[in-house]
């Protein structure tokens, strides 16, 4: 489920506990990656004092990881690539490396553009990444 901030602009975090990968999904239905990138919806947890959300003070580490939006349509088509395989899918939360490629916000959400090859673990929790 995302979580909007307190003011408009402020980039989407993701509440975890409420989750659903394929909903997640939808919302990069109408983007195309460039052909040899993948982008990462990056995690970011809300920041919540009782009810109140408030302005998301980042931990170093919460733009390290992330859920596979979209993989473009050349990724995997090198040589490597017949040994490595297809080792993450779509929904999969990656790490990366954080300086690996650009980082932007689409329609609020904050998403980093990667290379195929950048990211480095596939995690099955972003929490755990610290």
């Amino acid at each position: 489920m995302l979580e909007m901030g307190l003011f408009e602009r402020e980039e989407i975090a993701i509440n975890y506990d409420d989750f659903n990968v394929n909903e997640e999904l939808k919302l990069f239905e109408d983007c195309i990656s460039h052909p040899t990138k993948i982008l990462i919806r990056l995690y970011i947890k809300p920041n919540k004092v009782g009810s109140l959300y408030v302005p998301n003070n980042k931990s170093v580490y919460e733009e390290m990881v992330g859920y596979v939006a979209k993989i473009g349509k050349c990724a995997f088509s090198g040589e490597r690539y017949k040994e490595w395989g297809e080792w993450y899918k779509l929904g999969d939360w990656v790490a990366f490396p954080r300086h690996a490629g650009i980082r932007y916000s689409y329609k609020n959400l904050p998403v980093f553009s990667i290379m195929d090859d950048a990211p480095l673990l596939v995690v099955s929790d972003p929490r755990d990444v610290k």
